[in-house]
């Protein structure tokens, strides 16, 4: 038995396993979900009046939510049109809602063939209001919603090229322990 080498051997195993368990190789995943909160329904409003549709959403806590509405607007002969839509939330009700001077809307836009994107914060009833209370025609509008959420997931695993390393080092320590404990040791004075 050489006990330089079995030393050396069992120092080199030692320092690759304390290198791998100590140096971290951080993964991070995107995650995302989708849920549909509204179908495309058509919805027909009236000349002069307005319709609204109401939605309970719960988001989801520490990512980050977003609600995409795609709204098409068409007239009553399949044309394609506009209409004034609002989104707010109950607590804005009233001052989405005012006809002089409305605040305090999420949207408030006049749309035709749209894509709205809107990002969320609370979990409670939103209002979807289609406004034709200026037009002289009826409109066709399909609507539909959908709530995306996404967030980052963080894995920590010991799978990069230095832990790798590190288990290469310990496997050279390990063959050099082998070799000093198989090898005979040489007595000068024999």
């Amino acid at each position: 038995m050489k006990f330089t080498a079995v030393l050396l051997g069992a120092v080199l195993v030692i320092g690759g396993l304390l290198a791998y368990s100590v140096i971290p190789n951080v993964h991070t995943i995107p995650v995302q979900s989708s849920l549909l909160l509204a179908s495309p329904l058509p919805i027909v409003v009236r000349p002069g009046f307005q319709a609204e549709t109401q939605q309970n959403i719960t988001i989801l806590p520490d990512r980050s939510n977003e609600m995409i509405i795609n709204v098409t607007a068409s007239l009553d002969s399949g044309g394609s049109s506009s209409i004034n839509f609002k989104l707010f939330t109950g607590s804005q009700m009233s001052s989405c809602t005012n006809d002089t001077n409305p605040s305090g809307c999420l949207v408030n836009e006049i749309v035709s063939n749209e894509t709205i994107r809107v990002p969320l914060n609370a979990s409670t009833t939103y209002y979807f209001v289609f406004d034709n209370k200026d037009s002289s025609s009826s409109r066709i509008v399909l609507f539909s919603a959908s709530l995306f959420t996404s967030s980052v997931k963080t894995i920590v695993a010991r799978d990069g090229e230095l832990n790798f390393v590190a288990l290469g080092f310990g496997g050279v320590g390990l063959l050099v322990v082998l070799y000093g404990v198989a090898a005979k040791t040489v007595i000068p004075w024999e």
